[in-house]
């Protein structure tokens, strides 16, 4: 089965600035697996990330909205048909968005704006993974953590990764209006 998630990091509005804009209420209650609707944490360099479990969550409309006074980065991620979106947005505008959708090709990457500096070398590492695999281990997608990974060169926090150079994330569930 696998995510079908989105997550967005939020930085420049305090915690409790980016749960007003969500409308959500943090019920301290810890959520380590993320299994609740949505949950949040507090990431180091001044980020709040929000985990939902809701691919369509992480919508383009909905983060113009929320990055009106702050810097957002956002995953959409669906292993069932292996699509992997990234995006960042600063004070309501789209800065750039990576896709990669497994069904138009397994090397499919499209870009939009300027994405982050590391992008050109986190897609030049996995492609070259991708063709040492080849032909040996079928339906293998390295292309896929291209979006994830140019995200995470950003906001320091990866939806399928539990431990961090800089520890753990402590998510809590939280709710929303």
């Amino acid at each position: 089965m696998g995510f079908k998630i989105s997550w967005i990091g939020f930085r420049g509005l305090s915690k409790e600035d980016a749960l007003r804009s969500l409308n959500a209420v943090d019920t301290r209650e810890p959520d380590e697996a993320n299994e609740a609707p949505f949950s949040g944490a507090e990431i180091p360099g001044g980020w709040f990330a929000l985990f939902a479990n809701d691919f369509s969550f992480a919508s383009e409309d909905r983060l113009a909205r929320l990055s009106e006074n702050c810097e957002v980065v956002a995953c959409q991620v669906h292993e069932g048909v292996m699509v992997a979106v990234s995006y960042g947005y600063e004070r309501g505008q789209q800065k750039w968005a990576i896709l990669h959708d497994a069904q138009q090709d397994l090397r499919h990457i499209e870009v939009t704006g300027t994405p982050p500096a590391a992008f050109a070398q986190v897609r030049e590492r996995l492609l070259k993974e991708q063709d040492q695999h080849d032909g040996q281990e079928p339906g293998v997608d390295f292309v896929f953590d291209v979006p994830l990974e140019t995200a995470t060169s950003v906001c320091p926090y990866k939806h399928d990764r539990w431990r961090f150079d800089w520890g753990e994330p402590r998510f809590t569930v939280l709710e929303l209006a």
